[in-house]
């Protein structure tokens, strides 16, 4: 692969993984939904799984996803990508903060790492026309309130 593409396929694959850490935060889910493949499926942990481009964006924005926070903040740090002619791979950390009601202090954090596969599509409008395919979310700890999708601890007490 020529060099200076295999530059400018890592910075467009980096820049969507911004782009879609800032559709979250914006609520922008339009733009969200741009980031998938039609066929995209997303994995958060073994429990919750979503296929294709607009069932993804419809859980995320519904009341049971973001929604139901008054605001959240997506880190994306350490892109390590790997990019093959047309398809690509990724994996940054993550870490996500998301706001219960009017009080900073009252949110449900997750970090982990993303997982992603990628295709290069046709359409050059967002990232040279990378798009997710597949997106795995792994989170190693917590802390705050319970996310809904985590089991609450046992109390051992």
């Amino acid at each position: 692969m020529d060099q200076l593409q295999w530059l400018v396929d890592r910075a467009h694959i980096a820049d969507l993984l911004v782009e879609f850490a800032r559709a979250l935060d914006e609520r922008d889910w339009a733009g969200y939904a741009a980031t998938y493949v039609e066929d995209a499926e997303l994995r958060i942990g073994p429990e919750v799984v979503l296929r294709g481009r607009d069932r993804i964006r419809d859980a995320t924005a519904s009341e049971r996803g973001l929604a139901q926070y008054t605001g959240t903040w997506h880190g994306s740090s350490n892109h390590a990508i790997r990019v093959d002619g047309d398809t690509a791979t990724s994996r940054s950390y993550l870490h996500g903060v998301h706001l219960l009601g009017g009080s900073t202090f009252h949110h449900a954090d997750g970090s982990g790492w993303y997982d992603c596969t990628l295709r290069r599509t046709d359409g050059i409008e967002l990232a040279g026309g990378w798009r997710f395919v597949t997106v795995q979310i792994t989170e190693v700890w917590h802390a705050g309130e319970p996310l809904p999708h985590v089991a609450r601890p046992v109390d051992a007490s």
